[in-house]
């Protein structure tokens, strides 16, 4: 092979590589908004029923917190491609990933009244504390799904192999 051919292959090795990264990204940042769609609508008829069908969204507050969950999702499915990345260690990868998620939820919450300020501090805290929960959990479903598909994906390679 000649040193131009090597560095074409290198070429479309980095153009494929870079590709499956933006469509990983593209997929995360879609469930991830999807999730956010989810969890809106669940509390959503939690705060219906709570409110005895008296549940209003005036003022645009409803397009306006849509527009948030889609906000949210990316904040959330936008960092995981740091987890495909070599040089950075897991561990890492994690808190910088729920850093960011958990930062741009705030401020989107705080911006369309997700956190219920006028109803006192333990209330707001409650709020967060849940909200990180909830997030935590998110991740840790997603994290051992991960990892079940590639202990399964290595068991499917050792018995192609022996």
């Amino acid at each position: 092979m000649k040193k131009g051919q090597i560095q074409l292959l290198i070429d479309n090795w980095t153009r494929f590589d870079n590709m499956k990264i933006i469509k990983d990204v593209i997929k995360s940042a879609l469930i991830s908004i999807m999730m956010s769609m989810c969890i809106f609508v669940i509390v959503g008829l939690v705060f219906d029923q709570i409110g005895n069908g008296n549940f209003n969204l005036d003022n645009y507050r409803f397009s306006k917190m849509v527009l948030a969950c889609v906000i949210t999702g990316l904040g959330f499915g936008v960092p995981t491609f740091l987890y495909s990345m070599d040089g950075i260690p897991k561990f890492l990868a994690s808190i910088i990933h729920l850093g960011i998620g958990f930062t741009i939820y705030f401020l989107v919450a705080s911006l369309v009244g997700w956190i219920p300020t006028s109803a006192g501090l333990s209330a707001c805290l409650i709020t967060i504390i849940g909200m990180i929960i909830v997030g935590i959990i998110i991740w840790v479903c997603f994290m051992k799904y991960n990892k079940n598909l590639a202990d399964r994906m290595n068991d499917a390679l050792n018995k192609m192999n022996s």
